[in-house]
């Protein structure tokens, strides 16, 4: 079991470093060739852009940031999440006080599984 949830821990941080490395330079472009007053579309706008324009701007940039953020956070809890049978964890607590013996125990266990089939 550990040796699964170190591969998908690996698998989320690979995922996540891709996902870093694909968009981080796209927002650090400031919009590209035809960014906001950029060399491109500075000669025929003028290089100043209009305050609604850059904040529009910025407001894409980290909605690509939550987006990213957000799928990644979802892809880890998907990933590593602890699927537990709380059955069994209550058969596991029942047995470790001394509620129930070994042969109780073991009675539940293998009527636990069954069902679970």
């Amino acid at each position: 079991m550990a040796t699964t949830t170190t591969t998908n821990r690996l698998i989320v941080a690979a995922l996540i470093a891709l996902a870093l490395l694909v968009f981080l330079p796209g927002l650090f472009m400031g919009g590209g060739m035809m960014g906001f007053g950029g060399p491109m579309m500075g000669w025929m706008y003028g290089t100043n852009a209009p305050g609604w324009m850059l904040f529009v701007g910025l407001l894409g940039q980290l909605l690509v940031v939550a987006l990213v953020v957000g799928l990644g956070y979802l892809g880890y809890k998907a990933l590593t999440g602890a699927q537990t049978d709380t059955a069994m964890e209550e058969l596991r607590t029942a047995f470790a006080r001394g509620e129930i013996d070994d042969e109780e125990f073991e009675r539940r266990k293998e009527r636990l599984k069954r069902d679970e089939r």
